[in-house]
């Protein structure tokens, strides 16, 4: 919840509105027509493989999904994207490989509000939490009925992973596991070592500058808007916010701003701005993230959860991620922890990533 890429998404398209102008959500879906095609690891496209982005109505609302797979007979996996609002069917290339479309039938979906599921129609009463996690399930069980599965796999990174847990709390049925990427845990507790460790960073290397920065905002409030800013700030100089990998993030956005995604149009990109900003009024709320505590609120799960996190993630917490993973009562669990990799840890370690869903996969389906 509440990631660096907010801030980053909403400044790139900030910077696209400037040069651009904002047509209908009809019109750029109308623009996209090709998309890329499953290839096998030699580099050959699959006859049988399955590229598609659509439409679902969940709850009354129209949504979007992308479909990518190399054989839709595959599990379904079904990725919640962060933020809230942050969308990543954009950036699929950034970490899709055939390893992952050869084992997984895999769904992004930009939830209500998200990227291309904006529409200026909603408000914030219409991303209530509780909307959400019906959305999730809903949809769940339209992948389960589409592909004649009887369970599918649910991963979800950050807010996606928050969004996840929820739904599990209320009908864990549809999955066979949950993959907690980057995971919060609890917001007060992970933010408040987000910020020791920062501050530990700058007193080691004598970043007065930074160090004066964080002491002018003590003591930390990690629900205060202001806090928090400084806080990214500081994490990101770090190299332990979104990304860890050197030049990823301007890899991204110069991707982005010269239009080379395939699955957006410039018109969609800036559908961003509102819907991070509407995501953020709806769920990002104090009295929501300051008691969004999963030791308390799921103790126990009825199926298999498998963590990953990015050793240099600092966003959210892996040491409390892991305390969590031991805590957790769970018919099967595990932990992986990624070298070099921060908060988006499927984009600066996507091999690594890639290699542990899989394995996640074949050790759940006993292959």
């Amino acid at each position: 919840m509440l990631s660096l890429s907010n801030l980053k998404l909403t400044a790139f398209a900030v910077t696209i509105a400037a040069s651009t102008t904002v047509g209908s959500f009809v019109a750029a879906q109308e623009a996209i027509t090709d998309l890329p095609p499953v290839v096998d690891q030699a580099g050959n496209i699959v006859p049988d493989g399955l590229v598609s982005i659509e439409r679902v109505t969940l709850g009354g609302i129209e949504q979007t999904i992308l479909i990518r797979t190399q054989d839709a007979s595959l599990p379904v996996l079904l990725f919640l994207h962060g933020g809230p609002g942050g969308a990543i069917i954009p950036w699929v290339e950034f970490f899709h490989t055939p390893l992952l479309e050869e084992n997984f039938t895999v769904v992004h979906w930009d939830q209500r509000g998200a990227g291309s599921s904006f529409s200026t129609d909603l408000t914030v009463d219409d991303l209530t939490v509780e909307l959400m996690i019906s959305d999730t399930l809903e949809l769940s069980n339209l992948l389960r009925e589409r592909f004649e599965q009887e369970q599918i796999f649910l991963a979800g990174q950050s807010w996606g992973s928050a969004l996840g847990f929820m739904a599990l709390a209320e009908d864990s049925s549809p999955f066979l596991a949950f993959i907690a990427i980057s995971e919060r845990v609890a917001w007060n507790r992970s933010r408040t070592m987000g910020f020791d460790w920062v501050v530990e960073q700058a007193e080691t290397n004598g970043d007065t500058e930074i160090l004066a920065q964080l002491h002018a905002i003590e003591p930390f409030d990690p629900v205060d808007e202001a806090d928090l800013g400084v806080l990214g700030d500081a994490t990101e100089f770090y190299r332990a916010g979104d990304y860890h990998t050197v030049g990823l993030w301007d890899t991204i956005l110069s991707y982005t701003m010269n239009g080379e995604s395939p699955y957006y149009t410039i018109d969609q990109i800036n559908s961003y701005i509102p819907g991070l900003a509407l995501s953020s009024a709806a769920i990002e709320r104090g009295e929501f993230l300051s008691t969004y505590d999963l030791f308390a609120s799921f103790p126990v799960s009825d199926i298999p959860v498998h963590f990953i996190t990015g050793t240099e993630d600092h966003n959210t917490s892996g040491e409390l991620a892991f305390e969590y993973y031991e805590a957790l009562e769970a018919p099967a669990k595990s932990f992986m922890w990624i070298d070099g990799a921060a908060h988006m840890v499927m984009m600066d370690q996507t091999d690594v990533w890639t290699e542990t869903m899989v394995d996640i996969k074949n050790q759940t389906l006993g292959q």
